[in-house]
């Protein structure tokens, strides 16, 4: 296989997006093609990229076929999510009134889609959304009532 040889703007774009990825095993991948077209070996550039040799290949000529989006094109995810037309819908209600449990949150997705989840897929999916959840502790004797509910109101906040 012959070295391949990038133009400064196609060195600069991998340089750019070497460390931008959403995983490190796709900045692993643009490295990969980044060291190679520095002229590297493939030895030396897989090596320099924790992949093996035929691996560095393959993503070298992902990137020669598609570019840089082939490379970090990640074809692990999954079939998209029952609830991902509804999340401008979700997000606009949840900032309305916020959720105070899981379980409430459970139930209004479920009303408002009509696509039950399960506990934990509610909360992944939540966190996506970038909800956090608080924790509440016991309401001390001498607190006030109007400030409890107030934080009710907010226990799940934006992140």
């Amino acid at each position: 296989m012959t070295q391949p040889r990038y133009s400064a703007e196609q060195l600069t774009m991998l340089d750019e997006a070497r460390f931008c990825q959403k995983t490190d095993a796709i900045n692993r991948r643009v490295n990969a093609v980044y060291f190679r077209g520095l002229g590297l070996t493939v030895r030396e550039a897989a090596r320099l990229a924790n992949v093996s040799p035929n691996t560095l290949r393959k993503f070298v000529d992902a990137f020669e076929r598609g570019g840089l989006a082939a490379v970090v094109a990640d074809a692990r995810q999954g079939p998209p999510s029952a609830l991902d037309p509804h999340v401008q819908t979700i997000k606009a209600d949840f900032a309305a009134r916020p959720p105070t449990s899981v379980a409430q949150a459970q139930d209004r997705i479920a009303q408002l889609t009509g696509v039950r989840r399960q506990a934990t897929r509610v909360r992944n999916f939540m966190r996506e959304l970038g909800m956090a959840p608080r924790r509440l502790s016991p309401i001390p004797g001498k607190a006030d009532p109007q400030v409890q509910a107030d934080f009710k109101k907010t226990a799940w906040i934006p992140c």
